[in-house]
């Protein structure tokens, strides 16, 4: 009798199998195909929103990237952090002339500013996270340089900051992905080869139903 149960559950799981498989087999069944263009593309994309970060500079109030990336046509953010007492005091980002003075091109923010807008550059304090982001956008290759960003702690312009390098690249080029041949029809009068698979399928459970029962039916009357 434990044999007879045995044989018939191998037969199911064999038709469940075969099922299986020949659903499997069937137009559209494919999972979708993503090319590489796409992820390419949004790669290229926070290259160009973001550039890339590497290190870290810090003095006694101020800490941020020693050098950031951009590429040209392109815009790049700084993320420089400060510390606690200094909320309220200007911050500012600017082109490096000697020692830690602005040379040119400063944007500052101020008490009651905590976000600024100039030209292709602006500036946000963050103040209850205690840092302020910087954007430049439209990036050329005048930008590449040295910039100071810092918090300006006195009303004498006294400077806390913490030196920037700029660097911008040539835009990164994309590669056409590979060609996708468009799908021919077939041609009239050409079977379809699953047309008759559901008929088929059917007629195979039958027979191993049939089997299954038959082995069954002689195991028990042996028993």
């Amino acid at each position: 009798m434990a044999q007879a149960i045995l044989v018939t559950r191998l037969l199911l799981l064999l038709t469940w199998m075969l099922l299986a498989g020949r659903a499997a087999g069937t137009p559209g069944a494919q999972a979708p195909h993503w090319t590489g263009a796409m992820g390419q593309e949004v790669l290229v994309q926070r290259q160009h929103s973001h550039g890339s970060v590497c290190l870290h500079c810090c003095c006694a109030v101020v800490s941020g990237p020693c050098t950031v990336q951009g590429f040209l046509g392109g815009a790049l953010s700084v993320k420089c952090k400060y510390k606690q007492r200094y909320e309220r005091k200007p911050k500012f980002w600017c082109k490096k002339g000697t020692g830690s003075h602005c040379a040119a091109d400063i944007i500052i923010t101020s008490k009651n500013h905590p976000v600024v807008l100039q030209d292709r550059l602006s500036i946000q304090d963050n103040r209850a996270q205690r840092k302020f982001t910087v954007t430049m956008e439209a990036l050329t290759e005048g930008d590449a340089g040295n910039y100071l960003c810092g918090v300006r702690t006195g009303k004498t312009q006294s400077n806390e900051s913490v030196n920037v390098k700029v660097i911008v690249s040539p835009a990164p080029t994309l590669r056409p992905g590979p060609a996708i041949p468009p799908t021919t029809a077939a041609p009239p009068g050409t079977p379809d080869p699953f047309r008759y698979f559901p008929v088929l399928a059917g007629l195979q459970v039958l027979a191993l139903l049939a089997m299954s029962g038959a082995v069954l039916w002689v195991s028990l009357r042996g028993g």
